[in-house]
């Protein structure tokens, strides 16, 4: 089974960070693996500092 993040579809994704893992502007410091494999991103208001999951349009064409 594979399972993708909602978190890859939102435009507050960023990159890998060495060391941090992945970013992104509510969880700057890294994104809490459970909440990349297990967070519904889409269907919360806030993922974290006031951020929450936006639609990215470039990365799912």
């Amino acid at each position: 089974m594979v399972i993708i993040s909602d978190c890859t579809d939102c435009k507050n994704m960023g990159e890998r960070k060495k060391g941090v893992g992945i970013v992104c502007h509510a969880f700057p410091e890294g994104i809490p693996s459970e909440w990349f494999w297990k967070g519904n991103p889409k269907e919360v208001k806030e993922c974290n500092n006031g951020i929450g999951f936006e639609p990215d349009d470039e990365r799912n064409k």
